[in-house]
């Protein structure tokens, strides 16, 4: 109980730091938003009347757009930067010295800016759902509950990846680089940028087994309904898998990196 505690607080001060620096909180989550109005018009000139792609039609596609958008903004730039800008200034051997587990304290910290981020980018989704005039949300209370679930799984395994990039910045000494590398990777193969079902067969076949899928191809096609309900429980089984390989697989890139430390900066 008293090592729970510890990361509990964690959450509580990572939410109060988040809101505290309010400027940079909106300004990260409206620039999204923008980014996202832009995919929108981009898609609506897509889709034609009454056109249907890679088995959606244009109201699935929109929410399937809100989902992505709610998605992607849960983990921001300062989750994505803080395990490698702690290496680069130095300030990593501060958090080497603390008593509490590493990664789960990166986790509660991340927890915590999901939480004050989510409230947030969930209100701007509501605003982006009236603009673009989507009005078919769920009715189901079974759906709203994968969903939910399937929202828990895309942050535990977003965060897993951006983890273990960033302590891969203990070889490169910069994050910058692996950044991008990871978005790109993330962003296409988790369904953010086209949907997963307008793939080739092949590439479908590729992206159903990698982890990139759970943090949007499956919340938004669970969301937007278009998954059997036998496909969801199997694609909750391989994220589960995939979360307890990365959750070990980022434990030992730690243990290989504690061989080699070089701090920069301090």
């Amino acid at each position: 109980m008293p090592q729970l505690k510890k990361y509990v607080r964690h959450i509580l001060c990572a939410i109060q730091e988040t809101t505290a620096y309010r400027a940079s909180y909106f300004i990260n989550i409206v620039s999204q938003f923008v980014s996202y109005i832009a995919i929108f018009f981009l898609w609506r000139a897509v889709y034609t009347a009454g056109s249907v792609i890679g088995g959606m039609d244009w109201s699935d596609m929109q929410g399937y757009l809100l989902i992505s958008l709610f998605t992607s903004a849960l983990i921001s730039g300062s989750s994505e930067f803080r395990v490698s800008r702690s290496i680069w200034t130095g300030n990593i051997a501060v958090e080497l010295v603390r008593p509490v587990d590493y990664q789960k304290a990166n986790f509660a910290i991340t927890v915590g800016n999901g939480i004050a981020e989510g409230v947030l980018v969930a209100a701007i989704g509501l605003v982006f759902a009236m603009l673009i005039g989507f009005t078919a949300p769920p009715e189901s209370f079974v759906t709203w509950l994968y969903f939910l679930l399937a929202v828990a799984f895309s942050f535990t395994t977003k965060f897993l990846i951006v983890y273990i990039f960033g302590l891969f910045t203990f070889w490169t000494t910069g994050g910058m680089g692996l950044s991008w590398f990871r978005k790109g990777i993330t962003d296409f193969f988790s369904g953010a940028i086209i949907p997963l079902s307008f793939f080739p067969g092949w590439l479908q076949a590729v992206s159903n087994v990698l982890p990139f899928r759970g943090i949007v191809s499956v919340p938004a096609t669970i969301f937007i309904e278009s998954m059997p309900k036998s496909q969801i429980l199997a694609s909750f089984a391989i994220e589960a898998a995939w979360i307890v390989g990365l959750w070990y697989f980022a434990k030992l890139v730690w243990h290989f990196a504690m061989r080699k430390v070089t701090i920069h900066g301090g």
